[in-house]
């Protein structure tokens, strides 16, 4: 063969390998599935990750852009999970739906709604070959699972694979719209727990029997087993599958059909022969009508306990003392309002505090 011929040869092997070159990227811009494997993270080439899902195999994920992130079908994971997926294809938004749990993800943005909470996660998602894919951390972060990532493996276990906790606390908060049913214990605003509740979730008395949400109300004393995963929101939030109230009977029928209730800090005591009557309190309202800023009468029914509903000393209700008080709506006109406490929860005493 001259060396024209060769040159011709050349050119044409040249050329052929040119267009296949294009052709693969073009297969890679009309987001076909991206499964190829390379040997290094650091070429930022596209790798696959296995995924299993409770010790099952679903559909393979990949490596982000810089190889740090494993990306997952979102699909195959709630379908795994157990998990409804609600597609919208105008909006490219997915809605997940399972009890307790809502999610919202939408293709392009790190913002991921859990039951109205934001979350980001450093990662947005995306549509690859016609699949929209989440990092891995959403199976941790919103939806409650075990992550664990070894190599180009990762496995995801399931929240019912995980212990529950139990725990008490008083309710300081109850919501109990359509899809977001959940109640609050332990504290108020940031401080405490968020308890997310579903159709599933059970509402036991102390006495065995089965109660329903609308029995419940704030200033009772409950236990809830909820899982061991939270998310990282203040407060927590976590699926919950049984709440227990603590009152007795007696107890909760001395309970005030409507009570408000504040919670802060005890800005003055007053005493009277020797005993606590009076103790005024400056924080936040728990309920719309509730004023922020309140004195509560201290009388002989006043109940006065800490988060675990243990009765403690009426000598803990000191200046600055972190409490929450639930009391009648039948209060005084003056500024601060005056009204009877039905029940002081004690936070955390004042030397408690000091001692901080």
């Amino acid at each position: 063969m001259n060396n024209n011929m060769k040159k011709v040869s050349a050119l044409m092997a040249l050329s052929m390998a040119l267009g296949g070159g294009a052709a693969y990227a073009a297969t890679l811009d009309n987001t076909q599935p991206v499964h190829q494997t390379s040997v290094s993270a650091d070429s930022n080439a596209v790798r696959v990750v296995n995924v299993s899902v409770n010790g099952a195999s679903i559909s393979d994920g990949y490596w982000n852009k810089d190889g740090k992130v494993a990306m997952i079908p979102l699909r195959d994971l709630t379908d795994a999970l157990g998990i409804e997926l609600e597609w919208n294809k105008e909006t490219k938004t997915a809605e997940l739906t399972r009890g307790a749990l809502w999610t919202q993800v939408i293709t392009g943005k790190d913002q991921y709604s859990v039951n109205k909470m934001l979350l980001t996660l450093g990662t947005a998602p995306e549509i690859t070959g016609g699949k929209l894919y989440v990092p891995a951390a959403f199976a941790e972060k919103a939806l409650h699972g075990q992550v664990n990532t070894t190599g180009n493996q990762v496995t995801i276990s399931s929240e019912e694979d995980v212990k529950t906790v139990t725990e008490r606390g008083v309710i300081t908060r109850i919501s109990n719209q359509d899809k977001y049913k959940s109640i609050q214990i332990g504290g108020a605003g940031t401080d405490g727990i968020v308890l997310n509740l579903s159709d599933e979730t059970k509402f036991i008395s102390v006495e065995g029997k089965e109660i329903a949400l609308t029995d419940l109300a704030i200033g009772m004393n409950v236990e809830a087993e909820h899982s061991q995963i939270t998310t990282r929101s203040l407060p927590p939030q976590t699926p919950t599958y049984k709440v227990t109230v603590l009152d007795a009977a007696t107890a909760s029928e001395a309970q005030p059909k409507e009570l408000l209730g504040t919670a802060g800090t005890i800005e003055n005591v007053k005493t009277a022969e020797g005993l606590i009557s009076q103790i005024e309190i400056t924080g936040t309202r728990l309920t719309e009508t509730a004023p922020d800023h309140v004195v509560l009468n201290i009388d002989k029914d006043t109940l006065i306990v800490n988060h675990e509903g243990e009765t403690v000393k009426a000598e803990e209700l000191t200046k600055d003392a972190k409490v929450i008080g639930f009391y009648s709506p039948v209060l005084t006109r003056s500024l601060p309002p005056i009204g009877t406490a039905w029940k002081v929860v004690v936070e955390a005493p004042a030397a408690e505090l000091e001692a901080k």
